[in-house]
């Protein structure tokens, strides 16, 4: 896709001022949650949301913490939610996977890969987005795909250069499937409006 350089500017600048919470805040404000859940699920699972239907009232949060939570775990959460909505919605080629530091060992990595897509997924189905026997499209293959990446067996990753480089690999391949999901889905006005109350999340 061919953007004008000046516009392209203009929203690399706009990227600046979101700000996503790091993975190891947003595991840190976790931690202190009664679902305690990973972080790149909790990041998946807001990207499947924000795909389906970004109109979602704001009973994502419960549903991740359990409880109300703190109210830091909510600045935490709300920021990763904002800025997750404005990087899919102002500048999708710089949406990323909130994921473990490359410093952390390449299985944990792995492991969040699946977590998060395991977590994309179920947001998808929240906002009744169809997952399974779907018609052929696009659309159809890359949720596919991202299925198969939630089922990998990240027990059977090793440190190895090869490894490392599916790994990375495997990132751009599932960043490159939502964005094509997420246009699909606002594209032609398919996203759900809020006006059901079977599109609300309980």
């Amino acid at each position: 896709m061919n953007r004008d350089p000046k516009l392209q500017f203009m929203l690399v600048s706009k990227m600046k001022q979101s700000n996503l919470p790091t993975y190891v805040e947003l595991n840190h404000a976790l931690a202190k949650t009664t679902l305690k859940l990973h972080p790149s699920q909790v990041h998946g699972l807001l990207s499947g949301i924000l795909c389906g239907n970004p109109n979602s009232p704001s009973a994502w949060e419960e549903l991740i913490t359990g409880d109300k939570g703190s109210k830091k775990t909510h600045e935490v959460l709300q920021g990763v939610y904002e800025s997750t909505a404005k990087s899919l919605n102002d500048f999708l080629f710089e949406f990323q996977l909130l994921l473990p530091s490359d410093k952390e060992e390449l299985p944990l990595r792995a492991e969040a890969l699946t977590m998060w897509c395991q977590g994309f997924l179920t947001g998808l189905k929240l906002t009744q987005v169809q997952i399974i026997s779907r018609e052929p499209s696009e659309m159809t293959e890359a949720i596919n795909d991202i299925i198969e990446i939630a089922k990998m067996d990240y027990e059977e990753v090793v440190a190895s250069e090869e490894d490392e480089t599916a790994y990375v690999e495997l990132i751009e391949f599932v960043r490159m499937a939502v964005i094509l999901i997420y246009q699909d889905l606002h594209e032609d006005g398919q996203t759900k409006e809020v006006s059901d109350s079977s599109n609300h999340l309980h």
